[in-house]
């Protein structure tokens, strides 16, 4: 009978162990929701990684780390006077951390550092008053430190936990999109898809649509995200029409960049992006002849809360030339997505 009860009870926290996880995963699920924007879910995992029993997993490094994704997606929730307590706790724990800039944008560590300054005169003076008073009886000696042998293992261990901490999930993105596309001479609308796939800070993009006008429109994107605000890109973009001259093909290699920023807490948000073209290619003489394009694209993008789902506008503009010749391309692009992301 004992024995029955001992299986049910490890059949019982088996699952339960695997459903709260370490402090570790727990942190990189928040980091991973924190780079996802989804700073609702964000707060409230980092929240629940800094309270017992969790909290006792983590040292102070991990836990001032905690308080820096905790701070930043309170300010992008739009509860300012959360963030400011947080940065405070912050500030308590660890006086000298500096947010890394990498990961948090001016606007966060401008915060930080501004909290940071209003506490100044607060954390310097009961340290200069208690000075005297720290001056307690000698102490005994500390007693002999264990074996070397029995250190090196925590070591490793710690060492290991370190390196595994980074977040390893993939997120995925699915939406439908209709774009309304006008130059000179033609206006059609075209629907169709875009689907991405992140790992850590790298992401690849598709997107397809097609419609009148013999309109079709396709980009394939590498994604690079140093920061969770900010992003590098670079592929292919080809686009296909009708106007009343004949039909007309454009072929753009493209590098840019892209910023986002919060408006309103976590649920609105804009962008912005540019990018210019390494290589164009055209249907008309000359040909694949040198030439130049650029251009760039602002919109909001709207997350409806704790859903996966999101809504997005966005307006673009492309140009593009081939040298010596008369041929001159200006297109702009208004935009409709409405999608799902999965981690």
């Amino acid at each position: 009978m004992r024995l029955r009860l001992v299986v049910l009870a490890l059949l019982v926290a088996a699952p339960l162990r695997a459903q709260t996880g370490s402090a570790r995963d727990v942190m990189a699920r928040a980091e991973r929701a924190y780079r996802d924007l989804e700073f609702d879910v964000a707060a409230s995992t980092l929240r629940r990684v800094l309270t017992p029993p969790l909290a006792a997993e983590l040292d102070d490094s991990a836990r001032a780390r905690a308080l820096a994704y905790l701070g930043a997606a309170e300010h992008y929730r739009g509860q300012a006077d959360s963030a400011i307590a947080v940065f405070r706790r912050l500030v308590e724990l660890a006086p000298d951390a500096q947010p890394d800039t990498l990961v948090f944008p001016p606007e966060v560590t401008d915060l930080y550092h501004s909290v940071r300054r209003s506490m100044t005169v607060v954390a310097v003076r009961p340290h200069l008053d208690t000075v005297p008073a720290r001056t307690p009886p000698p102490a005994p000696p500390p007693p002999p430190p264990p074996p070397s042998v029995a250190t090196a293992p925590v070591q490793a261990r710690r060492s290991a936990q370190t390196e595994a901490g980074a977040p390893t999930g993939v997120t995925a993105t699915v939406a439908g999109l209709i774009t309304n596309v006008r130059t000179g001479s033609m206006a059609a609308t075209a629907a169709g898809f875009e689907g991405s796939v992140q790992l850590r800070r790298v992401a690849l993009a598709v997107r397809y649509a097609e419609g009148g006008r013999d309109l079709v429109e396709g980009s394939v994107a590498l994604r690079f995200m140093p920061t969770a605000w900010f992003s590098l890109q670079a592929g292919p973009h080809a686009r296909h029409y009708i106007t009343l001259s004949g039909p007309e093909r454009v072929v753009t290699w493209r590098l840019g960049g892209r910023g986002d920023f919060a408006l309103v807490g976590s649920s609105v948000r804009g962008h912005a992006m540019l990018w210019r073209a390494l290589a164009l290619a055209v249907n008309l003489p000359p040909g694949s002849g040198s030439g130049s394009a650029s251009g760039g694209e602002v919109g909001l993008t709207l997350n409806l809360g704790p859903r996966p789902v999101w809504f997005a506008l966005a307006y673009g503009i492309d140009q593009a030339q081939v040298k010596g010749a008369s041929w001159r391309a200006n297109v702009n692009t208004l935009t409709l997505t409405a999608g799902i992301r999965r981690r």
